[in-house]
C-alpha cells in the first residue's frame, strides 16, 4: 500500500484490506483447488454439530440455490462432501463432511491463522484487541442501519 494514497474514508481501506486478504486466501488455496467460497461452506458444516440440509448452507452463505448447488456439487466431486436425500422428505439434501473434507479444513485453518497473522503484524496485541472491538462495532452499526432501512 505504500505507492497508494492513503484513503480518507475508513470504507474504501477496509475494502482494500479485504481484498487483499481474499487474494492472498486465493493464492494459498489454488494448490488444493478450491476456492473461498467453497471453503466458507465446509467451515459452516464443520461447525454445526449435526446435520445441515442444503437450503440451511445456502441461507448460510446468501447465495441463490443454484450457486449453493454448484458450490456443493464441487465439493462431492472432490471427495470433500457427501449430499444424500433426507429420510423424511427425498426432496431434501443432507450435507455431511468426508474424512477428506475434515482434512482439508483442518489445513485450511492453519492457512486462515498465517492470513491473520499477516493481517496484525506489527501490532501489539492490544492494538489488535482494539482494531478487533472497533470493527466489531462499525459492523454493528451497519446492520442496526439495515435493520433502519
Amino acid at each position: 500500500m505504500s505507492c497508494m494514497k492513503k484513503p480518507e474514508l475508513i470504507g474504501p481501506l477496509l475494502g482494500y484490506c479485504n481484498h487483499r486478504a481474499y487474494q492472498r486466501m486465493e493464492q494459498k488455496l489454488r494448490r488444493y483447488g478450491v476456492t473461498p467460497i467453497q471453503c466458507r461452506s465446509l467451515t459452516y458444516l464443520h461447525r454445526q454439530p449435526g446435520p445441515v440440509t442444503q437450503k440451511q448452507l445456502q441461507q448460510h452463505l446468501a447465495v441463490k440455490p443454484s450457486t449453493v448447488n454448484g458450490i456443493v456439487d464441487r465439493l462431492v466431486e472432490k471427495g470433500m462432501l457427501t449430499r444424500t436425500p433426507g429420510e423424511k422428505d427425498g426432496r431434501c439434501r443432507i450435507l455431511r463432511l468426508t474424512e477428506a473434507g475434515q482434512q482439508f479444513y483442518d489445513d485450511f485453518e492453519s492457512i486462515t491463522r498465517q492470513i491473520e497473522d499477516l493481517i496484525h503484524r506489527g501490532m501489539d496485541p492490544q492494538e489488535t484487541e482494539t482494531l478487533r472491538r472497533l470493527l466489531l462495532r462499525a459492523a454493528d452499526n451497519l446492520t442496526s442501519e439495515e435493520d433502519n432501512a
